[in-house]
């Protein structure tokens, strides 16, 4: 059979062939510590799994844009959690988030700009709908952020037409890099995508994963007219598998909304009925809800910055996280030892990890960077959700007085991986010296 030669080239998500390398690694008794995969490892909440079973026999097809007592509960969700004021029928619920932003992607007209580093399937879906994707390349210094002056220079480098409209895609608390935008930088933004034609698609799939009880600001507060929110509770609330996602439009935008349910109704016709029912729940937020999302993001946080100081003694070159379960550590200044190792690109340094050390991590090229940027994103999940998550509940108060006692106790893979990076980074200064 004949493949179109542009698909041919496409290759599986990096995130989900890690995964899967990792347990079929495991499945053959390999001792691996899996850094590759960022899915939140609590179990599902009683109440949303008791909801799941009850509408077990909810068997029709849903309709296209979601039950609308699902949409009623994300409006009253994200205007009590975020203070962000839609009504229902400016939300769309789909099988996943993913899926909106390929729709979304698809429906908009435009060049696509990204700054990068960015999750993996973003500059994927753009070239899967023939966008021109321009990268817009980040850096440390910025926090790997977009800055107004980067946005204008990628507007001015590539000549665009200033009056045809371009889409932004941001992600934020980020994947890759673990990082955020605050109020102000966000507001700085704003001038530039109104005078440049600007849509903002914003994947804020991990707002609510926000450090030191941090308020996650979307940019919609201060660009309402131009930006589609995308997000889920696949992070939040550990139901990645549930494949539930949301997208929320501005205001008097139907061409875009009837636009992206058409393409949606071609192709996967509706999300589970079940599941939105079982969604109803997880969408009510009511101190239980929300409780169990501060608790899971204490314990992210502890675990993440566990493994940033354990880079940071190692002299690994690591910004501390502000938010998600992601660290983006490089080792560029190690890079005259890494020669000698035959390690001078991203894909090369991450295949020497897992070949002689276990630690599966992933490229930083897989995110949009130089090949020869010795950059890695590393997960901090591979621990055992439920029995942290009890423990952490009858205990918070002592654990927070000894938290690397805990987790030394209660998520040794983690620690077994920073020993390892440490071992190797310790062994290159060793040669170099």
């Amino acid at each position: 059979m004949e493949i179109i030669p542009d698909i041919r080239k496409l290759k599986p998500s990096a995130t989900l062939a890690i995964n899967e390398l990792v347990i079929k690694k495991r499945e053959r008794g390999e001792k691996i510590y899996h850094m590759g995969f960022g899915e939140s490892p609590f179990p599902v909440q009683e109440r949303v799994k008791k909801a799941l079973c009850q509408n077990a026999d909810k068997k029709y097809y849903a309709p296209t844009q979601g039950y609308i007592s699902l949409r009623k509960q994300i409006v009253l969700f994200y205007k009590e959690v975020l203070n962000l004021k839609f009504k229902a029928k400016q939300v769309i619920v789909a099988l996943g988030s993913k899926s909106l932003i390929f729709h979304s992607i698809s429906a908009l007209d435009g060049s696509l700009l990204l700054p990068t580093p960015s999750w993996v399937s973003y500059q994927h879906q753009a070239y899967l709908t023939h966008k021109k994707v321009i990268y817009i390349q980040t850096s440390p210094q910025s926090s790997y952020l977009l800055t107004p002056s980067l946005l204008l220079a990628s507007i001015e480098k590539t000549h665009l037409d200033l009056s045809r409209q371009k889409i932004l895609l941001l992600n934020y608390p980020c994947n890759p890099t673990g990082q955020s935008y605050s109020k102000k930088q966000l507001q700085d933004l704003v001038p530039i995508l109104r005078k440049n034609n600007i849509i903002v698609i914003s994947d804020e799939i991990y707002s609510l994963i926000s450090y030191n009880n941090q308020r996650h600001h979307s940019i919609a507060e201060f660009y309402p007219e131009g930006t589609i929110i995308t997000g889920g509770f696949s992070k939040d609330r550990s139901l990645g598998g549930y494949r539930l996602g949301v997208l929320l439009l501005p205001k008097r935008n139907d061409d875009v909304k009837r636009s992206i349910l058409s393409i949606i109704s071609e192709i996967w016709s509706s999300a589970s009925s079940p599941i939105q029912y079982a969604a109803i729940e997880a969408y009510r937020p009511d101190e239980e809800m929300l409780g169990h999302i501060g608790t899971c993001t204490r314990i992210h946080q502890m675990m993440t910055n566990y493994v940033y100081e354990r880079l940071k003694g190692a002299g690994i070159s690591c910004l501390p996280p502000k938010g998600g379960f992601y660290l983006f550590p490089d080792w560029n200044d190690k890079k005259r030892a890494l020669e000698k190792l035959k390690i001078t690109t991203s894909k090369k340094l991450a295949k020497f990890l897992l070949k002689n050390y276990n630690v599966a991590t992933l490229p930083g090229s897989e995110f949009g960077l130089p090949r020869k940027h010795l950059s890695l994103r590393l997960s901090t999940v591979d621990y055992d959700g439920r029995l942290v998550l009890d423990e952490f509940k009858q205990k918070s108060l002592d654990i927070d007085k000894n938290k690397v006692d805990f987790i030394h106790k209660f998520a040794p893979n983690l620690v077994e991986a920073c020993d390892l990076l440490t071992e190797f980074t310790v062994s290159l200064v060793s040669d170099d010296g």
